[in-house]
């Protein structure tokens, strides 16, 4: 698994998009992930008292600060988990205090854009790699970190190799890159099942069982359009699987437009879509609010993340109710490439280049970084992470490990999340053309995705 998961980082820093030829709500955790937690606390006390005993630093000794931290956060369980962790990291590191402010990601992204233009962004912050990372590098407002690494080659040495790609520039490394997620279609089996629906292979047998599912009454698909984003997992699956890998890649380069064939008729299909499946109001509901709906059972599908698997799973009765299958193939499509999912090395940290604190942002950077905190949050997720960590399938739900499993032994390769494939301002253009393809009855589909420029 550790090689194909080394396969798998390879391909989606270095926007590879097949796998051949690379090297590569509230829950708690576990007791036994609780207990592994307090044996790695244990140890790094006694390197702690050991660089005391050798005239090195210790807790005592270090100056107060307070440093920022910002993120986004897709749930509950995710906000209660960083709490967490910062509550152990300030155990064992006396004197430095870490103020968190976590936001949804539409109201992170504008949050950040207005720091950046005021010059006073946190000390230490979550981002997006790709596109986005990069105009937030040129800007000029972000630590170049390559000394960070260069001077601890066994820090360096945990990330998976191909990792840092996703995060260095003009040869700097600019983050620490943390987690690698994709977007899957999730159900509700007994909604299935009541309904006498199966999982769908094609396109054509998705429609299929919109059509019984509305016809019976029952929400067939859930989606968080009011921000945006979540439209992109439809949208960017059904035009992979139309067009083709190439062509992906192609018009996420820049090297070809929206206005291709295949995603015309993606588009067409989506505004379809919406009109017989997506959930009612759905320009009202945003990701959180829609995970949620489904996690409770009122609706049969939603496109997203690994990240969501701890809503799917705080009520241990109705978890046993969800599952996952590929995006279907689309007619005409290339079957062979069926096997592709939407996403990748997805989200780093980076440091203020104005931070005051360095020494003290740098450890806690390497605190979130480190393989304990990692195998930690792997084990709740299943989401993969950048580091080599070794989770164990007891200390995790079953669901996240089904999953785990599936992403390491079961894909082809990632297809780059849209928008962070573009530049910003395409970026926001896409995710405009979509809520006005799906909001608006009249909307000339071709027409809003030509103002992708």
């Amino acid at each position: 698994m550790k090689k194909r998961l080394a396969a798998i980082v390879c391909a989606a820093a270095l926007g590879v998009t097949s796998l051949t030829g690379c090297a590569s709500g509230k829950q708690e955790t576990t007791a036994a992930g609780t207990e592994t937690t307090a044996a790695a606390a244990a140890e790094k006390a006694a390197g702690e008292e050991s660089k005391a005993e050798t005239g090195g630093e210790t807790a005592a000794s270090q100056e107060a600060a307070e440093i920022t931290y910002w993120d986004t956060v897709g749930s509950v369980s995710d906000r209660e988990a960083k709490l967490a962790m910062i509550e152990r990291f300030e155990a064992e590191n006396p004197g430095i205090t870490v103020k968190y402010e976590g936001m949804e990601g539409e109201a992170y992204k504008t949050k950040i854009k207005t720091v950046v233009s005021a010059n006073n962004l946190p000390d230490i912050f979550g981002y997006w790699v790709g596109e986005q990372f990069k105009t937030l590098v040129n800007s000029g407002n972000v630590e170049d970190l390559s000394s960070v690494f260069e001077e601890d080659t066994a820090f360096r040495d945990t990330f998976v190799p191909g990792s840092l790609d996703a995060v260095s520039y003009d040869g700097k490394v600019y983050g620490a890159p943390t987690s690698i997620t994709c977007m899957a279609v999730w159900y509700n089996k007994a909604i299935f099942e009541e309904n006498g629906v199966d999982v769908p292979k094609t396109f054509e047998d998705l429609k299929g069982v919109i059509n019984t599912l509305s016809d019976k009454g029952v929400t067939p698909i859930i989606v968080g359009a009011k921000d945006r984003w979540p439209l992109l997992g439809w949208y960017s699956y059904l035009a992979q699987r139309i067009g083709g890998v190439d062509l992906y890649n192609e018009v996420c380069s820049g090297d070809k437009n929206f206005t291709e064939d295949a995603y015309v008729q993606a588009g067409e299909e989506i505004k379809a879509l919406a009109k017989k499946g997506f959930i009612n109001g759905c320009m009202s509901v945003d990701a959180t609010t829609a995970e949620a709906l489904f996690a409770a059972g009122k609706g049969a599908i939603l496109i997203t993340g690994s990240w969501s698997i701890p809503t799917f799973t705080e009520d241990p009765e109705r978890a046993k109710d969800f599952s996952y299958f590929p995006f279907p193939v689309a007619e005409g499509g290339k079957e062979d490439e069926a096997g592709y999912l939407y996403g990748g090395v997805a989200n780093t940290l980076a440091i203020s280049r104005s931070t005051k604190n360095k020494d003290a942002v740098v450890k806690f950077l390497k605190y979130m970084m480190s393989e304990e905190e990692q195998t930690l949050s792997v084990e709740r997720t299943g989401t993969f992470s950048t580091v080599k960590v070794s989770p164990k399938e007891e200390n995790m739900d079953p669901l996240a490990y089904q999953f785990s499993q599936y992403v390491s032994d079961g894909v082809e390769g990632f297809i780059p999340y849209t928008d962070q494939a573009l530049p910003p301002e395409q970026a926001e253009n896409l995710l405009n053309a979509l809520t006005a393809i799906v909001a608006e009855d009249n909307a000339d589909v071709k027409a809003e995705l030509a103002k992708i420029k």
